[in-house]
């Protein structure tokens, strides 16, 4: 009699994971949490004082890092709890106007499902995206007070867009 094989991991005789399994959510779980590092560290570390081939790879990996995030904290959440529950979850979208805010599970599929993420971490960057005079009042509603007064470098503005989604 022939045995039927139904899949690799059946031609492989590898364990079979079951989708909500305690190592698929752990999986998840640690990509979350690696993801969030990586990303504050680059929220808190800042641009380096030239512009060049590092602080664009810090952008490149900062972008991989947010999708890696997304892909992974969609995963947990499915895996552990309603979306529903995650509905609630909300983000500050501004500094000054801490009502505002954004269902994280907006943000994580428009992360997810993304056409474009434009990472600003200075005021030149800012003109050139906007192409707007009035730099310094979008600034005040993004950065802290510090970064305006110090210096022209401010903690990351990240612009999401995706079809079905306008930019956040």
């Amino acid at each position: 009699m022939k045995s039927e094989v139904s899949s690799l991991a059946d031609l492989g005789q590898w364990p079979s994971i079951e989708i909500g399994s305690h190592s698929v959510i752990r999986h998840a779980y640690e990509n979350v949490l690696n993801a969030c590092a990586r990303l504050a560290s680059f929220a808190t570390g800042g641009p380096t004082t030239t512009d060049g081939p590092i602080s664009e790879q810090q952008e490149i990996l900062a972008v991989d890092d947010l999708v890696s995030f997304a892909i992974h904290a969609r995963r947990l959440i499915e895996n552990t709890a309603s979306q529903s529950r995650f509905r609630q979850v909300t983000l500050r979208q501004s500094w000054k106007a801490p009502g505002k805010t954004i269902a994280i599970t907006r943000v994580i599929n428009v992360l997810v499902h993304h056409k474009k993420i434009k990472i600003v971490r200075d005021l030149f960057k800012l003109e050139l995206l906007t192409r707007l005079s009035n730099v310094y009042e979008i600034l005040e509603r993004y950065a802290t007070e510090e970064a305006l007064k110090y210096n022209r470098t401010f903690s990351p503005i990240v612009l999401l867009g995706s079809e079905h989604n306008p930019t956040i």
